[in-house]
């Protein structure tokens, strides 16, 4: 994954760090090591803990991977209800937002799309209270140690955060767990599509409404949360009524069948002509066969002068990503995500027969999409129309 490490397994998930959780994990240190104070009988941080400034970082660092492993068992407890409904988790990734489960699908049944939603939370407020028993069984005692109240402190932070991580989670807007609540509510009185458009619209004005009050009240923090909120929303949107419009269809119901080919020995520059010709960004490679594929970022490595000596040969990728015919378009469409990129080679028992780009889904959802809006407004005309006279007798 781009900008992540691997740091392990957890049933059998991939979980990575990110490169921004280098950045948010020195800024929890410091906010545990030096906050004072306490909030609802719990400690804000170590700032108040009589010792020196080593030892109250110590405390912070392991209070900060501590909150970070709790994040991870709240989108472990996502990820492992997810299982259970047959859903593929490709990842977990802990990065500058929190954790973020990546996975194939998510289950169209409200029931089950509840459930797994709220599972993150109830595990959060689960260990949020426990810690909180915890740090009052400890407090009980009190035998005036640093080390004792260190780990006192410790679990309060673990109450206090865990129950506002839960609380936050609960917002009825996506990408959070509360989005997906919302729409499993709607899912139950309306179509998939139609409760997922209904969440996101509630989500864009919540986020709208976080950031005014970010701007007015000068939070810079909301204002990043209200954006995250908002972009998160559309997206979430956008990629239902994706899935919805290509539900159903196969790569060789979408895919160029007329397919333009190179040859190896074709130089960069009449490459370079065919695409402004075509206006094509990427062929496949042929020669007695699929041999590679190639594209306009290949020729980029090419300099200006070299372009009429310099063959597709060199240049092409020869790792060629095909799909079936018969392969669903949305697992197409995925499969590009997944590599990073614009097109797919089809193949139909070695034979090369036609060829897939993102355009060719996009198209597809913009027709599906209007096609649906078209029927939506004829239907309500025909409701306004007055009944039409019976034909004439003879």
């Amino acid at each position: 994954m781009n900008g992540s490490i691997k740091i392990g397994r957890v049933f059998g998930i991939p979980i990575y760090l990110h490169i921004t959780f280098l950045v948010i994990l020195p800024l929890f240190v410091w906010v545990f090591s030096e906050s004072t104070g306490r909030m609802l009988g719990m400690a804000l941080g170590f700032g108040d803990l009589h010792t020196d400034i080593l030892t109250r970082y110590v405390f912070g660092t392991i209070a900060a991977i501590l909150f970070f492993a709790t994040i991870l068992a709240h989108e472990l407890a996502h990820s492992y209800l997810a299982k259970r409904y047959g859903v593929r988790i490709k990842s977990i990734t802990l990065m500058l937002f929190g954790g973020v489960a990546s996975m194939e699908e998510i289950p169209k049944q409200p029931g089950q799309e509840l459930k797994m939603a709220f599972a993150g939370p109830f595990t959060s407020l689960v260990i949020g209270v426990f810690s909180y028993a915890v740090m009052l069984i400890l407090e009980s005692f009190a035998p005036g140690t640093v080390l004792w109240d260190g780990v006192a402190i410790i679990f309060g932070l673990m109450a206090l955060y865990n129950v506002l991580l839960a609380g936050f989670n609960m917002i009825p807007a996506f990408p959070m767990d509360g989005g997906r609540v919302l729409r499993s509510y709607y899912g139950s009185r309306m179509s998939h599509l139609e409760a997922t458009k209904r969440a996101a619209k509630i989500g864009r004005y919540m986020a709208i409404a976080m950031g005014v009050f970010g701007v007015v009240t000068f939070n810079v923090w909301l204002i990043l949360i209200a954006f995250f909120v908002y972009v998160g929303a559309s997206e979430e949107e956008q990629s239902t009524v994706t899935s919805e419009s290509l539900g159903g269809k196969l790569v060789g119901q979408l895919m160029t069948r007329d397919v333009q080919v190179v040859h190896p020995g074709t130089s960069v520059q009449q490459l370079l002509d065919l695409m402004f010709a075509t206006k094509h960004m990427g062929f496949p490679v042929v020669d007695n066969g699929l041999v590679g594929i190639v594209t306009l970022s290949d020729t980029h490595r090419v300099q200006r002068e070299q372009l009429p000596f310099v063959t597709v040969g060199q240049i092409m990728t020869r790792q060629v990503v095909w799909v079936p015919p018969e392969l669903e378009a949305t697992k197409a469409l995925r499969i590009m995500a997944e590599r990073g990129i614009d097109r797919l080679v089809v193949l139909d028992q070695g034979r090369l027969v036609g060829i897939i780009t993102k355009k060719d889904f996009m198209r597809v959802v913009e027709l599906m999409s209007a096609r649906s809006s078209q029927t939506a407004g004829w239907g309500y005309v025909q409701q306004q129309q007055p009944p039409s006279p019976p034909p004439p007798t003879i």
